[in-house]
């Protein structure tokens, strides 16, 4: 199995209004601005992530559980500022260990820029190189509508819809939406 190849970092990215961000994978010693970059996440977003992101106990177990074959986190910069944050996970079970799941967050004054279509193709070329046959996602229907139009841009494909699956803050019932973006010759079609 081919592990994730990060050769490629440090690289910048310049975003739709020309603004650069520096992106890399994370570092140990990102706990303190990827937490700060987790705490201005409106809360009613955060909530729908997949761990307690403004515990300072769960970043510190990122980091030091840092395993990039396993997840890699990117993060993105805006000089000593998180403003994005983009991991890909691979699959644990050997009949499942072709496919990845992948997961970005950005700032909300970074929103509209390019920077969470970017990520997702830093990840969907790692995956590609990886030599993975797919991408998963998980969504939230009504509160990640913006990740799921920039996952079919990508050539993202909607497998499945659950309804009323999940409880926001205020009780009320959302739509978890599953999508899957291949990989192989479609993807490498859809560079051209």
């Amino acid at each position: 199995m081919a592990v994730y190849p990060i050769t490629r970092y440090p690289r910048d990215l310049e975003l739709r209004d020309a603004t650069k961000v520096a992106v890399r994978p994370m570092a140990a010693t990102d706990c303190a601005p990827l937490l700060d970059f987790f705490r201005a996440i409106p809360e009613d977003e955060r909530y729908f992530l997949k761990d307690d992101v403004s515990s300072p106990r769960v970043i510190q177990a990122w980091s030091d559980g840092l395993d990039y074959d396993r997840a890699l986190p990117l993060l993105a910069f805006d000089g000593d500022r998180v403003v994005g944050d983009a991991v890909l996970v691979r699959r644990r079970g050997g009949y499942r260990r072709h496919a990845a799941e992948a997961r970005v967050v950005v700032a909300p004054d970074f929103r509209g820029k390019g920077l969470g279509v970017a990520l997702l193709r830093e990840l969907i070329e790692i995956a590609w190189d990886a030599e993975l046959e797919q991408v998963d996602f998980e969504m939230v229907k009504g509160i990640q509508d913006d990740a799921i139009h920039a996952v079919e841009f990508l050539g993202g494909i909607k497998v499945g819809q659950v309804s009323d699956a999940v409880r926001d803050l205020h009780g009320d019932l959302h739509d978890a939406v599953f999508l899957r973006l291949p990989l192989g010759n479609y993807w490498k079609w859809a560079q051209f």
